[in-house]
């Protein structure tokens, strides 16, 4: 059962909380809200942090479905985005891809976990650190010593022709890329003995998946994730069908930019478009709320390879981490240039959240999901 609410806004407990915290001194304790409801607090936390739009979706405690809308689906729309509105999902993608591996691992379709393994011999030459090779594990989990993007390692690494800083990923194709990991990449440390987030090390992955599948990327996701899971309005590419959802994504100065694309080698690390409706299937399937054909591979990338710090600790792409109220999550969040996003779920109780923006929140979202997180258990 779904239940959808749309909420105006609460601005004068804000505004009453404002007063009240006008005479206190930076050392007195900080009055603590009180709540009737789990919508209403709910509400009060999006206050906090939508600044646009944004689809709240959550599991609660009788494991029900619940909608909530907030702001406008663009700066020139009335209305709030709902479930059906289409947003960036940036690095969430990343752990489409490492359920992939995982479903890979499981079926025994990974003779060797050596990256370059898979990758075509003549055209392209991974870096190695003192004879120390890149894994499949060690780009799953951050752990390769793959820079973040090819411009963050001080390289000489030439800018792809027509490169746009509002859509970084664009003009990279599978060729240029290869001639960077070749001729110019350096790893910032032995692989497997530190932790770095690399989208450039989630992107190689998806790319090897689709080389080992014998198809690409976007196809083994399609076919095995987006079809098994009915999320029929996902998808690495705006539809013509996606148009008429999509919810203009807006920087921290509220000017719209352009979603983001990407060829194939980094549609892995952050490409994925969908709406909550989908969402709200994927997170019930990594919940275990429903049985799919990708229970044993998402289990699979929920177990810790290691400790990453104050993130939590690292699985494949997911992160788990323990709440100040004893809850135990399993996390991911994305950011784009206009849109950010969330995912969280509490696997023992089977509650859960999904925030979408439409704009850019920089990982504020990040502190919103695990606040929505703990309300959901008081109720």
């Amino acid at each position: 059962m779904i239940r959808i609410q749309h909420w105006a806004g609460n601005f004068i407990l804000i505004l009453a909380l404002g007063i009240v915290c006008a005479g206190c001194s930076k050392d007195d304790p900080v009055p603590s809200v009180q709540f009737d409801s789990l919508e209403e607090e709910i509400n009060y936390i999006a206050e906090k942090y939508v600044k646009v739009g944004a689809v709240v979706g959550i599991i609660n405690k009788d494991h029900e479905k619940q909608i909530f809308s907030f702001g406008k689906k663009s700066l020139n729309d009335t209305l709030p985005p709902d479930a059906n509105s289409i947003f960036d999902i940036g690095s969430i993608t990343k752990t489409f891809t490492t359920t992939l591996y995982a479903d890979m691992k499981v079926k025994g379709l990974i003779p060797n976990d050596k990256a370059a393994y898979y990758l075509p011999m003549g055209e392209v030459s991974l870096p190695t650190y003192e004879g120390t090779e890149i894994t499949l594990t060690h780009l799953a989990t951050h752990t390769s010593g793959l820079p973040r993007t090819p411009h963050t390692d001080n390289s000489d690494y030439p800018p792809p022709v027509g490169y746009d800083v509002s859509n970084p990923y664009a003009a990279y194709t599978t060729e240029l890329v290869y001639d960077y990991f070749t001729n110019y990449c350096t790893l910032l440390f032995e692989p497997g003995t530190w932790w770095e987030y690399s989208n450039t090390a989630t992107g190689l992955l998806g790319h090897i998946l689709g080389l080992i599948d014998g198809t690409s990327y976007e196809s083994i996701l399609t076919r095995q994730v987006f079809n098994i899971l009915a999320m029929d309005h996902s998808s690495l590419f705006i539809t013509d069908e996606q148009k008429e959802y999509l919810a203009p994504g807006y920087n921290q100065q509220y000017t719209e930019v352009p979603y983001f694309v990407a060829n194939d080698i980094f549609q892995a690390c952050g490409m994925i478009k969908s709406s909550m409706n989908d969402m709200f299937k994927y997170l019930e399937a990594n919940m275990g709320i429903v049985e799919t054909p990708l229970n044993d591979a998402m289990g699979l990338a929920h177990q810790t390879v290691m400790h990453q710090g104050s993130m939590g600790d690292q699985g494949l792409a997911w992160f788990i981490l323990e709440l100040d109220d004893g809850q135990k999550i399993i996390y991911t969040g994305g950011d784009t240039h206009g849109h950010s996003a969330y995912l969280g779920f509490n696997k023992e109780n089977k509650t859960g959240a999904i925030i979408l923006l439409n704009h850019a929140a920089h990982g504020s979202q990040l502190n919103m999901g695990p606040e929505i997180l703990k309300a959901i258990i008081k109720y």
